[in-house]
Formats: structure tokens, C-alpha cells, sequence
């Protein structure tokens, strides 16, 4: 009996899983069904840990089909499709959405009365997706010249012009010369159909051309910053975008271009001839106002202002002296309201924070005071960085409150650093040369062509302050914008701006 009894309790513990289903679960058939519910719910769980769901493609899938536009009074709003990329459309610390496509479809939107909608997707082809499963009105894409028809896609005139180039880092990899040396080696691309379809039609003159796809989500800010870091040999990008980040990255170089340069226009599908009129209408008013010029320069303004040599230095610098230096900025904007990145820009490219600097023509310090101005500021060592910052500061907050209300951000910082290096009567004489030119003296894009005018006697014998180096407040002027660029990308503070600002002022205390 013993015997028996220690059989079966041996039987019952190798028991296989289905006698234990047939014995538990099956004359309990709710406690089966769970039991099938957890495990497929497991499964879609671990599906998506393993490969989380790509939120543009989330987004995009979520998105409802907007109804035709039968009459414009009668739209709610316009709906953007568009891409997160730098210059196009991005999201500051402080909440703020910026951009190229972002201020035109903004445009758009005041011009028509309406409010926008951006449906922020990861990549190109679900823009293009976006348009075509009527989840958008319109987007910014590269033209597809004879191909707009069969794309399905009614193009504007552009507002850009774009070129794919090949790049590479210039300290870890070799300068290929041709695609056929790229051939051993694929290229790494952003999801991006017109990219492929150009080196489709190259892969038929180099037949071991090979690309490869980065993955989902990443793009092309990211995938250019993989090609610093040494993760990918060589990628393609655009023009632009490849300008953009070189400030950032100056180690990354352009092999050459491919293809033809592509124009960066709106698209509208080929039944909303509404809306693709209207927009017709806004383009062409502001193109002929200077609008369009404006918005193009405020993003695009400081490429490749920076030198290789400039941006390396200081990359360098920022890591060794900015540290030490940082909190004597951080103090002048509690007392200026000027961001302390851009008083950091200004000073790197007055002095290469050095604060034992001299020039031949006497000016030193910091932030390169001449004598007469640091008595006119107080200063009573201009070697002494925590005399010289916050006295530069105030001095550039009061030239920059001096300006017509008129002039708006980001122009109206801009204007204000060409006269901390002319004088605010020069840069008036520049303005008067504007509006003869038939130019918007109130913008920054206006001013940078008409100061460098001041040097010549044709010009300066006209205004009424005479002769003036023009070029070098220009040459100030854009380096700073592209070490404040620098710094924004890699100091990111919260920022707080004026609503209506587009440019690197807080709010600004009465001087």
C-alpha cells in the first residue's frame, strides 16, 4: 500500500503540461481563456518591447482623413505634414516650435485666417503617405519635376533649392572622389524616396553602387551625427541640413554632390486646387514683399559662415574655458536680458575668451573694450572679465533697445551686434542705403548687403556719417550667429523669449 502510494505520487509529479491543462482547466473553461488571454498578451507586449512602435508611423496611423475642401470659409484648419529637422522644424527647451516650414505655414495660415495643425512625422516617405491617404493639406517636399503628376502632387514654386550630397568624417575615413570608389562601402540614407530614386538611376553607371537604410526614426540630424562619431563610413544627406550641422560637427566633409539640385516647394494633392490656388496667391505677395527672403535668411543666414579652423577652435574652447567663463555670462543676462550664450558668442569671436587680449588698435579684455567705451561704461580694468562682461551686456541691451520698434527679432539682435561694432550711426546711414535700394532697411538680410557699401566713396559720400569698414560688423555678425548656433545645439538651456520673438533675447529689464 505504501508502495502504491509513493507510485503515484511519483506519477502525479512528472505529470505532463497538457494532463495538467486536461486536469485543471479543462472542466473550468474561463480559467482556459485567461490563461490564452495572458499568453497573447505577452506576446503583443513583448513585441513591442522588442521593436516599440515608431511614433511617426503611430502618429500617422492615428491621424484622421481630413474631409475634401469644398470651400475655404468652411475649413477648421489647415493640417502641415512635415519632418523634425533642423531648419525645417524643431521644438525649443522652452516649448517654442521654429522652422522654415513651420514660419511658411504659419504664413499661410494667417493669410487664409485659419489655424494650423503640424502633424510632425519622422521621415520624408510618411510625409509624402500623409498626402496621399489625405491625412494632410499640404507638406514641403523636393520637387519631383516631370515625375509631379504620377506622385500624385501639384507643386508651387520653390522657396529652396536642395542638393543630395555624399558625406563623410574627414579624420576617420578617406575622401572618395567618384561613386565608384564608394562601391565596397554602402551608403547609409535617411528613409527618403526621392534619394533613392536618384541613386536608382546612378546605380546604372556604377553597378556596385549599395546604400543601405538607417533605421526607422532616425534622421537625418541623427544619422549625420553617427557619421562624426565614426558609427557610419559614409551617408547621403542634404545640402542644407549638411551645412547646418558642419558648425556642430566641423570634422564632417563633403565628398561631392549627386545629381541635379532639387527644389523645395509645397506640395498639395492633385485634387485640392483650393488650397493650392490660395497658396499660389500667398507665395508670389510674399516673395514680392521680401517676406520669403526674410524667413529663408533667419534659418539658412549663418551657413557656412564658420571656418573648418573657427568651429574646431571652438568646439575646443568651449570644453577648456567656457566652464570657467559660464557663470559670468550667466550673471550679465540676469542683469541685460540677453541670453548668456550669445554674449558667449560675442566674446569668443571678439577675443577667443581670452581675457588678456590686446589689439594693435588698443581695444582688450573679454569682450575687446576700447578705452573711451569702457569709460563710458564705468569699467575701470578692462582685463577684469567680471567689469568688462556685464558692462558689454548693458551696452549691447541699450543699442538694442534704441532700434525702432519696428525692427523685429530675431533682425533686431542681429542689428544691435553690427552696431556694438559700427556705431548705431552707421548702421542708420546702412539703412538709408537699404530703402534707396528698394530693401526692408528693417531686416538684418537688407543691412548685411548695405554696410559693406559704407567703404566705398560712391555710397558714403551720399549718407550722412560718412565712411565705415561695413564689412566687419557682417563678418561679426554671422560668425556670431553661428557660435550662438553652436551653443544652442550644445548648452541647451531653457529659454524664455518674448512670445512674439524668434531670436536670443529674454526679456529684456528697461536699461
Amino acid at each position: 500500500m505504501n508502495k502504491r502510494q509513493h507510485g503515484m505520487v511519483t506519477q502525479a509529479r512528472v505529470m505532463t503540461l497538457g494532463q495538467w491543462l486536461g486536469a485543471h482547466l479543462w472542466r473550468r473553461p474561463e480559467r482556459l481563456l485567461l490563461l490564452i488571454l495572458l499568453v497573447l498578451g505577452g506576446g503583443v507586449w513583448l513585441r513591442h518591447s522588442e521593436h516599440p512602435p515608431d511614433p511617426g508611423e503611430q502618429l500617422l496611423e492615428e491621424a484622421p482623413v481630413l474631409p475634401p475642401v469644398t470651400a475655404l470659409d468652411l475649413l477648421p484648419e489647415l493640417v502641415v505634414a512635415t519632418r523634425r529637422a533642423p531648419g525645417s522644424y524643431w521644438t525649443e527647451p522652452d516649448g517654442r516650435t521654429l522652422g522654415i516650414e513651420h514660419d511658411l505655414a504659419l504664413g499661410l495660415g494667417a493669410f487664409l485666417g485659419k489655424p494650423v495643425h503640424f502633424l510632425v512625422l519622422d521621415d520624408l516617405e510618411q510625409v509624402m503617405r500623409a498626402l496621399r491617404t489625405g491625412k494632410a493639406h499640404f507638406a514641403a517636399m523636393p520637387e519631383g519635376g516631370k515625375e509631379n503628376s504620377a506622385q500624385g502632387f501639384m507643386f508651387t514654386p520653390p522657396y529652396y533649392h536642395s542638393r543630395f550630397q555624399i558625406v563623410f568624417n574627414a579624420l576617420r575615413q578617406s575622401a572618395p572622389h567618384t561613386l565608384a570608389d564608394l562601391a565596397t562601402d554602402p551608403l547609409t540614407l535617411v528613409h527618403n524616396p526621392q534619394m533613392e530614386t536618384q541613386l536608382q538611376g546612378l546605380r546604372t553607371q556604377v553597378p556596385g553602387l549599395r546604400w543601405k537604410w538607417a533605421p526607422r526614426g532616425v534622421q537625418e540630424e541623427d544619422l549625420l551625427r553617427q557619421v562624426y562619431e565614426g558609427q557610419v563610413g559614409y551617408a547621403v544627406g542634404s545640402s542644407e541640413e549638411i551645412a547646418l550641422a558642419q558648425n556642430d560637427y566641423p570634422d564632417l566633409a563633403v565628398a561631392f554632390g549627386i545629381g541635379q539640385e532639387t527644389p523645395l516647394a509645397w506640395a498639395f494633392p492633385l485634387g485640392s486646387s483650393l488650397l493650392y490656388e490660395a497658396a499660389l496667391h500667398f507665395m508670389e505677395g510674399f516673395r514680392n514683399s521680401g517676406g520669403l527672403a526674410q524667413v529663408v535668411e533667419r534659418y539658412y543666414g549663418s551657413v557656412g559662415a564658420l571656418s573648418h579652423d573657427d568651429a574646431l577652435e571652438f568646439l575646443q574652447k568651449r570644453v577648456v574655458r567656457l566652464p570657467n567663463l559660464s557663470p559670468i555670462f550667466r550673471a550679465a543676462e540676469r542683469l541685460s536680458g540677453l541670453d548668456w550664450r550669445l554674449l558667449a558668442a560675442l566674446s569668443f569671436q571678439e577675443s577667443r575668451w581670452n581675457n588678456q587680449a590686446v589689439s594693435p588698435t588698443g581695444v582688450r579684455g573679454l569682450m575687446m573694450l576700447t578705452a573711451d567705451t569702457a569709460d563710458h561704461l564705468g569699467v575701470t580694468d578692462r582685463l577684469d572679465p567680471n567689469q568688462a562682461v556685464p558692462a558689454a551686456a548693458l551696452y549691447l541691451a541699450r543699442i538694442r533697445n534704441e532700434l525702432p520698434l519696428s525692427i523685429e527679432e530675431p533682425d533686431r539682435t542681429w542689428i544691435a551686434l553690427a552696431a556694438y561694432n559700427v556705431g548705431l550711426a552707421h548702421v542708420e546711414d546702412a539703412r538709408q542705403l537699404a530703402r534707396q535700394r528698394g530693401l526692408n532697411d528693417r531686416t538684418w538680410n537688407a543691412l548685411r548687403q548695405t554696410l559693406p557699401l559704407l567703404a566705398e566713396p560712391r555710397y558714403y559720400e551720399q549718407v550722412r556719417h560718412g565712411f565705415a569698414r561695413g564689412g566687419e560688423p557682417v563678418r561679426l555678425v554671422e560668425n556670431v550667429r553661428g557660435y550662438y548656433d553652436v551653443l544652442a545645439h550644445f548648452e541647451s538651456d531653457s529659454r524664455i523669449f518674448p512670445v512674439e520673438s524668434h531670436g536670443p533675447i529674454r526679456s529684456s529689464p528697461p536699461i
